[in-house]
């Protein structure tokens, strides 16, 4: 990390002080201002400033908002786990669309996938985004095909008479998983 000269920082000082950003500002020049705005509208009394310096507060927020974003941006990439896991719940919920309230086990998956591009919040929602959908959909090709390649077979620890009751359950349960996968494939073209 390289440091800053001095007549940088008083670069950023002086630009920070006229209430414009200066393009390297970071977070820690942002908090200072926030600091100092708060200082001075605490001192003063007369309600004219005190709303510039609330106004003042409200841009310095903004500044550090962006210097935080982009000091945190980086490349992300999306992994197994995290796609299955995205996968499961546009499953489980039947489309592109779920809730953005998750189980805890899945939220840092659907951060990456986040950060990745692959979906998106829409209000109270997360939303696959048309990355999220093709490489969702070739997930799910992948274990409509896996599971249509395996049948259930005959469970011989069973006994003789429960066999074919038994045989017959599991092939339903089969074929609702498969119908399952493939109703959740088709949602993605909807």
């Amino acid at each position: 990390m390289a440091r800053k000269s001095k007549q940088l920082d008083a670069e950023i000082a002086a630009a920070l002080a006229k209430g414009s950003p200066h393009p390297d500002a970071t977070a820690s020049d942002w908090k200072k201002l926030i600091a100092s705005i708060k200082t001075r509208f605490h001192a003063t009394t007369d309600p004219r400033q005190k709303e510039i310096f609330q106004e003042q507060y409200k841009a310095a927020q903004l500044g550090l908002r962006a210097a935080g974003q982009t000091a945190a941006m980086k490349p992300s990439y999306v992994t197994g786990t995290n796609l299955f896991a995205l996968t499961q719940l546009v499953i489980a919920y039947g489309g592109p669309e779920f809730p953005n309230r998750l189980a805890a086990v899945d939220r840092p998956h659907l951060k990456r996938c986040l950060e990745a591009g692959l979906v998106e919040t829409a209000g109270n929602k997360l939303r696959l985004t048309p990355a999220g959908r093709l490489m969702v959909a070739d997930a799910l090709v992948q274990d409509i095909t896996r599971e249509g390649a395996w049948k259930p077979k005959e469970n011989t620890f069973v006994p003789l008479e429960k066999r074919a009751a038994l045989l017959a359950k599991d092939v339903a349960k089969h074929d609702a998983h498969l119908r399952h996968l493939e109703e959740a494939l088709a949602s993605l073209s909807r």
